[in-house]
């Protein structure tokens, strides 16, 4: 199993001009590999393979500028671009994409036709050394005056993964103006202990990102969306300010405006890693073995939303969400199993017959006289599914329990009125 530390480089300012030397020559490679590719791919031949292009450009004066071990990995970086380009066209001709794929591009600005640096790639740990306070790179043989074989960097940052090391990048961020190392990390396969199956399963939604039922517990938890919807949307009007202003200026884009649509997306994404985090631990603290996962694939192709739905095209990256979910139960020893979701939301957990749904978030049984919350009822028929029990389980007698976002962790505000008799009292709002 790979996994990927991130660790933030802070390099003086003799570093930084010695960084951007390196990263300009990796540009240079990058685009003298990609003209050699692209002229045989026009011309109908065959794109050459990794250990042709390796062969070819052993003495071009690009791959002579840096170490071997930084120009290999260019070249291998170069090459999987092609790779992957035809595994997108193959994909595209059975249907499978809407749009066909782009061949790989330079490095280079279109507007002033200079070269950009993306990435330094290290292509193994003999050529570098990562610590918690440091990291060391090897120099390029005409950098190496005064300064040593070696570029010792400062990093500041947590090395999560340990294990065996494999490949080091060196990234720049142009917009907040950093460079980032990232250092793949294979570690091994978790061992799941042998224990008796226990199941739970999960609801995927907008509004409510996670519906989630457990066997043996005695409620639902639900994730409530509201705050995070509210972050999301006012980083979606800050970004409206400033296109705004760059239209009345007669301009399209600015450092501000790529720095806000990083700030949503990685503030949204900060969420979903604390939810797939939360989720998992209670899946550990109760010793669940399997959970049972709805897969949406294409949900947004076969339903209209509506140009306009800004909460189900923009905000709803349930794709994301189920592959942090994923990760975080592989890591721990969770078996994750994907359910069909069709069906799920419109028949009782309990007696199986169809529900009426009065209002989005509630689901009425007329036969057996329940009144659910609809996702906590989904959630409950996908673990019944997933699990082949059927119907007749009886339901939680405990309140679904409703968790917010307070854009630290997720934490329980209140408690839902759903999932009681239709004949009980609304409870309002209850202290958790």
């Amino acid at each position: 199993m790979k996994h990927t530390n991130v660790v933030r480089v802070l390099p003086d300012k003799r570093q930084k001009q010695v960084l951007e030397i390196i990263g300009d020559r990796c540009a240079a490679l990058w685009n003298a590999v990609q003209y050699r590719c692209r002229q045989a791919f026009f011309k109908g031949d065959s794109v050459p393979s990794y250990a042709a292009l390796c062969s070819e450009f052993k003495e071009h004066p690009a791959y002579k500028a840096l170490p071997a071990h930084i120009g290999q990995e260019v070249i291998k970086k170069a090459r999987k671009a092609w790779d992957s380009y035809f595994a997108c066209l193959r994909l595209y001709r059975k249907g499978e994409l809407k749009e066909p794929p782009h061949i790989p591009r330079y490095w280079k600005d279109r507007r002033t036709g200079r070269r950009i640096f993306r990435v330094i790639p290290v292509k193994a740990p003999t050529s570098y050394s990562l610590d918690a306070r440091c990291l060391s790179l090897t120099l390029p043989q005409d950098l190496r005056k005064g300064q040593g074989d070696r570029l010792v960097l400062r990093t500041k940052g947590v090395l999560r993964f340990h294990g065996r090391p494999k490949t080091l990048e060196l990234k720049y961020d142009p917009v907040k103006t950093r460079w980032y190392a990232h250092q793949v990390v294979e570690v091994p396969e978790p061992v799941r202990k042998a224990r008796p199956e226990k199941h739970a399963a999960i609801d995927l939604g907008a509004r409510v990102l996670v519906a989630l039922a457990v066997e043996g517990l005695n409620r639902q938890l639900l994730f409530s969306a509201r705050e995070v919807i509210k972050d999301f949307l006012y980083w979606t009007n800050q970004i409206a300010g400033e296109q705004s202003r760059l239209n009345r200026a007669g301009r399209k884009t600015s450092r501000r405006l790529k720095r806000l649509y990083q700030l949503r997306a990685r503030r949204l994404r900060h969420a979903f890693v604390a939810l797939a985090a939360e989720i998992v631990r209670i899946l550990k603290r109760l010793r669940v073995t399997t959970l049972f996962l709805e897969d949406l694939t294409g949900i947004r192709e076969a339903m209209d939303f509506g140009p306009k739905n800004l909460l189900v095209h923009n905000f709803w990256a349930f794709r994301m969400l189920r592959n942090l979910i994923e990760a975080a139960c592989t890591r721990t020893g969770i078996r994750v199993v994907p359910v069909e979701p069709r069906g799920t939301s419109c028949r009782c957990a309990v007696c199986g017959s169809s529900v009426r749904r009065p209002v989005r978030h509630k689901a009425v049984c007329e036969k057996c006289g329940r009144v659910w919350h609809a996702d906590a009822n989904a959630a409950l028929n996908i673990i019944l599914q997933g699990s082949s029990k059927e119907h007749g389980a009886e339901a939680t007698p405990l309140k679904p329990l409703a968790l917010r976002w307070d854009r630290h962790r997720w934490v329980s505000r209140f408690e839902s009125a759903a999932g009681t008799p239709s004949g009980a009292t609304s409870g309002s709002r209850m202290a958790a």
